[in-house]
């Protein structure tokens, strides 16, 4: 038996179909979770979340009015640089010394899943050590499919090039095949909730679990948010 079933049988049903209203705010169950962690468990589920921090920093550093609630990082504090992760404040130094990528933000991501890799082997988590690579190799993958009719060279933007190797020949053959780009992002949304699944194990009240579903409802939530009204104001001058 896992050590998260109370946990696990409090956390609502996540929606079946990308778009449809989340039961309670992604914050909310963020916070949820974060509230009822093991101790010894915090520092894993707070590296996780870091990606909404290295997001929410980008689109900061950007000039774009973009804060998804639920990360470890308030938008306040991004905005004044307190409680930093460790990676983030790594970048800015790397910044300040003049150290940069062929697009700067690259870097801040290497440096993000760097960590969270680091400390899921050093936990042990098998559902990162399995799902996070998954992510990178896809995100890889992507990035050289944009970059080929400009004559870039993928690999200057490849983030931890090489740090596991995936079959993504279908996945990139259907995307190929989708007109419509918001139909192109439902495809590759419902690729990852699929591996997601996949890796998060068979004890549905573990630890792999609990982080699957944080995955799970971030993504949920971000289509949940695109369902709403959009500020045009934003669009035309956000900086994005």
């Amino acid at each position: 038996m896992g050590a998260y079933y109370f946990l696990t049988s409090l956390l609502p049903p996540l929606p079946s179909t990308l778009g449809d209203k989340l039961p309670l705010s992604f914050c909310e169950l963020s916070g949820m979770i974060q509230r009822n962690v093991q101790p010894e468990h915090d520092t894993l589920l707070k590296s996780h979340l870091s990606v909404i921090d290295s997001a929410n920093f980008e689109n900061m550093e950007q000039g774009r009015d973009l804060f998804m609630e639920g990360g470890t990082v308030k938008r306040e504090d991004l905005k004044a640089g307190r409680n930093l992760p460790e990676f983030i404040r790594q970048f800015l130094e790397e910044k300040d010394r003049g150290i940069r990528s062929p697009h700067v933000h690259d870097r801040l991501w290497d440096l993000c899943y760097r960590a969270i890799l680091k400390t899921a082997g050093d936990a042990g988590c098998r559902y990162l050590l399995d799902y996070i690579p998954w992510e990178i190799e896809l995100r890889n993958r992507l990035t050289a499919l944009r970059l080929r009719e400009t004559g870039e060279n993928p690999v200057e933007h490849a983030v931890l090039p090489g740090v596991r190797c995936f079959d993504f020949s279908t996945l990139l053959s259907q995307l190929e095949g989708q007109k419509n780009p918001l139909a192109a992002e439902r495809y590759l949304d419902g690729e990852r909730l699929k591996q997601i699944y996949h890796c998060q194990g068979h004890d549905p009240f573990s630890l792999d679990v609990l982080l699957a579903y944080v995955s799970s409802a971030l993504i949920y939530g971000r289509w949940e948010k695109m369902q709403e009204p959009y500020d045009m104001k934003n669009f035309l001058y956000g900086g994005g």
